[in-house]
């Protein structure tokens, strides 16, 4: 697998040289460096052995949507440290993972998915196939009985993927797994192996679903309505008036708009007020009144609380400083 496609066929108006500003290669990593434009941070893929990567996201999304399409027969683990991971791995059944969260699938098809709804996300992907696997815990453990198939076996009896929420021994793990210091590569293999017998172990806990996943259909719906309402927030919309002005149930939208991004409705969309408020008072003369209404505030004094309880000071003194 060529690693340098793992983000080639994201659905751009750009190119693929477009987005990459620099590439920094050397023996076994290659570091991304993206155009502003389009993508804030960078990427870091390490190869420890022979068809294991490594991959180390740090980025800010200046665009809508990321989907870096995946290769079929791909073995992908995935590991959130901050935003929020979109992962489509049921055949147009989305799901989400958040900070803390672990999920392993087998890609079974080109039209795996990524998503980071919040647009931003840090976190770590090892790639791997079952071959490379099987290579792998033949040089670790040698004559052992060991392999990929305990793991793929275990995959599909949860429907080709497995999620942990908030491990702690898969913290420590992943938060280990990459390391600046002359022997990177050696704790790097160790750890791996570490993380294929955690989760080949039978006694391990797998989060199921339990219902937390939506058709592709419903998830784009919400995110529509997400931009309508953030494009317009000087209009105030509940959610009663956006299940008759959009035709969605109430239910399934507060639902689903909490896993696409994490918070209900009303908390979202009252941040969103309050920092698009904040960079108005820095950059405008507006006043404070003024930029409440603009944010959909029908008064000051209710603009000025929820200001203060989300930035932690007034918006006089927010604009002072």
């Amino acid at each position: 697998m060529d690693k340098e496609l793992y983000i080639a066929d994201a659905r751009w108006h750009a190119s693929f040289e477009d987005m990459i500003e620099k590439v920094q290669r050397d023996e076994n990593k290659t570091v991304y460096y993206y155009n502003e434009n389009y993508i804030k941070g960078k990427t870091v893929q390490y190869e420890i052995l022979r068809g294991i990567w490594i991959v180390y996201h740090d980025f800010e999304l200046k665009v809508n949507e990321f989907f870096p399409v995946e290769e079929k027969g791909i073995i992908e683990m995935n590991y959130c440290m901050a935003g929020r991971c979109e992962l489509d791995c049921l055949n147009q059944k989305i799901f989400y993972v958040a900070p803390g969260d672990f999920a392993v699938a087998i890609l079974s098809s080109g039209s795996h998915k990524h998503n980071f709804p919040l647009g931003n996300y840090r976190g770590i992907s090892i790639t791997t196939t079952e071959e490379n696997l099987d290579d792998f815990l033949k040089n670790m453990f040698g004559k052992t009985r060991i392999t990929s198939y305990m793991l793929l076996h275990k995959m599909n009896i949860h429907g080709k993927f497995m999620i942990l929420s908030n491990n702690r021994y898969i913290q420590d793990i992943m938060g280990n797994i990459i390391s600046e210091d002359d022997f990177w590569r050696e704790r790097a293999i160790v750890k791996f192996s570490e993380l294929v017998l955690f989760l080949i172990d039978k006694d391990i806990q797998v989060s199921e679903i339990k219902g937390k996943y939506f058709d592709r259909r419903i998830i784009s719906k919400v995110k529509l309505i997400k931009e309508d309402v953030t494009e317009n927030v000087e209009k105030y919309i509940t959610i009663k008036e956006i299940g008759n002005k959009y035709e969605i149930n109430t239910r399934t939208f507060s639902e689903c708009f909490k896993e696409i991004y994490g918070k209900t409705y009303y908390a979202f969309i009252r941040e969103f007020r309050i920092k698009k408020a904040a960079g108005m008072l820095l950059n405008t003369k507006n006043t404070v009144g003024g930029i409440a209404m603009m944010v959909g505030y029908e008064n000051a004094s209710k603009f000025s609380k929820a200001f203060h309880d989300i930035m932690g000071m007034t918006p006089g003194k927010f604009r002072r400083r």
